[in-house]
């Protein structure tokens, strides 16, 4: 039986026989806890009746709990007299459903093989946190499809990175021109994730990445430079200042904390969860301006950790236990056991060869920590595939090992988050997995994807996901893709200057590399080459029945043509291209065509926002030429 699973099952045996769905289906139930799953189960089904379970009377299809169960575990079974699914809990029932669920789409006709399906998560919080403020905020069916989506595949956790993109109604200016979430929208997204076994939960900035709010004039006071970029020391090796000017909230202004409850008045009640991601990182700037003398005097990580129990405090008066990310404290590991232990940290890092095993030092000082890894598809024109199944796997493997209470699989927008959300459903659905099970078979991810995601068995649309992965990720030139930057590159730009050999990480078939090669024209060509068939198996698809049942392959065929726009334009003014006045009014007339396209794709499925941040850097590049 070749069956495509996502999350891949721990056990799975098939046994003889088969089960035939009858015209109306009967579904028996052990506990009301189980009437909103056996609801779910009866859209699998058609035409049902739900019962109570009861002794001699047989049902098709039971649900029931098992205490005795691992937790978090279901079984499923399907034999030629029914289906019986047992777990721990509803939530596990559910997930038991959702198995079967894909065992019925790739089942033909009504008939099921016999099978028992034993399985049970590694982590106990599986989730997703995705960036809502770099530019792009979604429309809020974006995002209600998105929790369903995530739900299917058993991830049961959701937050979203807010800066300045929630509508404060004391604070009216902060999400101005940025077409904000309302009250409204944070309300029935939290009660549509509750439907769907999620939990949402708070993210707020509360330390750095402030410049969003601290660029009006009535909050730069409490701006580490005052929201001028006024500094008092330079960067001294544990800190430095960052180009955005109004990055961090200075601890030595008492008023911030003042402030900062003002808005968890407003944003904290909204949500039923008893959680709060007070995020705290990359506060680069602290103890070069404001808080000089007071990082002098106590230290900058003592100051640092002060401001984070404050803001633990000020959550709890609403009910909220904290999280934050843990990358400023590693620089003060002597602090890590000075962390209060009600405090969950997330360790997060995105490179592919980070030293994922450091996660136990969080353990060691008896914190309890999530593993962080990414989708990698930021500062990118598509996810660095590669990148993202490496980082994620390595950060589950030792987050498993060590005892993690989760897996927050992350989706950043870095510079405008021109990165669609379709880009990343490879890395959702990889994250779901490898925190569900840390030793499925990677090898066959790419197939089930396919399969599941997008009703195919195309070996063809398998190789060209992995070929466009592949492309995106070559790097090494600059911060993130080398092929993103030339995107945006004028002419001029020095990233066509490399008439010499370059050390590049490229990959082919997913497998990194490093490589001192030629960044000119040839390597344009190349990238043209390779996406040719990208391209083709993409439209192939287009043209299936149901093959693109979440509208994702507009969108992944822009990103074909954004990466081959840039092999172009490497081509032409790279070492030995053909930079012509013909070539640069096609490159023009080329570029001029995809800023249209990225326009539509954006409004297709997400608020205006601030598309006005991508849109100038095409600009700017459409007038270079």
């Amino acid at each position: 039986m070749d069956i495509a699973l996502i999350p891949q099952p721990k056990k799975l045996q098939v046994r003889s026989g088969e089960f035939s769905i009858p015209t109306t289906t009967s579904i028996g139930i052990e506990s009301h806890a189980l009437s909103s799953v056996a609801e779910t189960m009866g859209r699998l089904f058609g035409r049902v009746s739900v019962h109570a379970s009861a002794p001699g009377i047989r049902d098709d299809v039971s649900l029931g709990l098992d205490v005795d169960l691992k937790p978090g575990a279901y079984r499923l079974t399907i034999s030629a007299r029914g289906i019986l699914i047992t777990g721990q809990t509803s939530a596990a029932v559910t997930h038991g459903v959702h198995t079967l669920d894909q065992i019925i789409r790739q089942s033909p006709g009504k008939t099921l093989a016999c099978l028992r399906i034993d399985d049970w998560p590694d982590f106990e919080e599986r989730g997703l946190y995705y960036d809502v403020t770099r530019g792009r905020v979604p429309k809020l069916e974006r995002l209600l499809a998105l929790t369903e989506q995530l739900a299917y595949y058993k991830i049961n956790q959701l937050q979203l990175y807010i800066e300045h993109t929630f509508a404060f109604r004391a604070h009216p200016r902060i999400g101005k021109g940025a077409s904000p979430l309302t009250a409204e929208d944070i309300l029935a997204l939290d009660a549509h994730c509750a439907t769907h076994g999620i939990e949402l939960v708070p993210s707020l900035s509360t330390f750095g990445h402030m410049s969003n709010i601290m660029k009006w004039p009535e909050y730069r006071h409490m701006a580490e430079d005052l929201g001028v970029g006024k500094y008092v020391a330079q960067k001294d090796g544990t800190a430095w200042a960052p180009p955005w000017k109004g990055w961090t909230l200075s601890p030595a202004v008492p008023e911030i904390y003042d402030f900062l409850d003002s808005l968890f008045a407003e944003f904290l009640p909204l949500f039923r969860s008893d959680r709060f991601n007070i995020c705290g990182d990359e506060t680069w700037d602290l103890g070069l301006g404001q808080s000089f003398e007071l990082c002098k005097r106590k230290g900058r990580g003592v100051v640092y950790l002060d401001h984070i129990r404050k803001v633990r405090n000020l959550a709890r008066k609403y009910g909220k236990r904290v999280m934050f990310w843990g990358d400023i404290i590693r620089h003060y590991p002597e602090l890590i056991d000075r962390i209060p232990k009600d405090v969950i940290v997330l360790d997060w890092a995105y490179a592919y060869d980070h030293p994922f095993e450091r996660i136990k030092d969080f353990k060691a000082a008896g914190l309890p920590f999530y593993a962080c890894p990414g989708t990698s598809g930021w500062v990118s024109l598509f996810p660095r595939l590669p990148e993202a199944v490496e980082n994620i796997a390595g950060f589950a493997k030792a987050g498993a090992r060590h005892g993690a209470c989760g897996l927050l699989n992350t989706d950043w927008g870095d510079g405008g988050h021109y990165n669609f959300m379709e880009y990343s459903w490879h890395g959702y659905l990889y994250g779901a997995e490898q925190a569900w099970n840390t030793k499925a078979d990677r090898a066959s991810f790419m197939r089930r994807f396919v399969k599941l995601f997008l009703n195919t068995d195309s070996p063809a649309l398998a190789q060209a996901i992995t070929t466009l992965g592949d492309v995106s990720f070559t790097s090494g030139l600059g911060y993130q893709s080398a092929l993103r930057h030339v995107f945006f590159a004028r002419p001029d730009s020095e990233f066509f200057g490399h008439d010499k050999p370059v050390k590049l990480l490229i990959s082919r078939n997913s497998r990194i590399r490093v490589r001192r090669m030629g960044f000119d024209a040839a390597f344009g060509r190349n990238v043209q080459q390779q996406l040719r068939p990208v391209r083709k198996a993409f439209e192939t698809q287009t043209k299936v029945k149901g093959g693109d049942p979440h509208g994702v392959l507009p969108y992944w065929i822009f990103a074909a043509d954004t990466l081959s726009h840039a092999g172009k334009k490497l081509a032409t003014f790279g070492p030995d291209g053909r930079d012509t006045p013909e070539s640069r009014r096609t490159i023009k007339k080329e570029m001029s065509a995809l800023m249209r396209r990225f326009e539509k794709l954006w409004m297709a499925r997400n608020r205006r926002s601030e598309i006005r941040v991508t849109l100038k850097e095409y600009r700017k590049v459409i007038a270079s030429l």
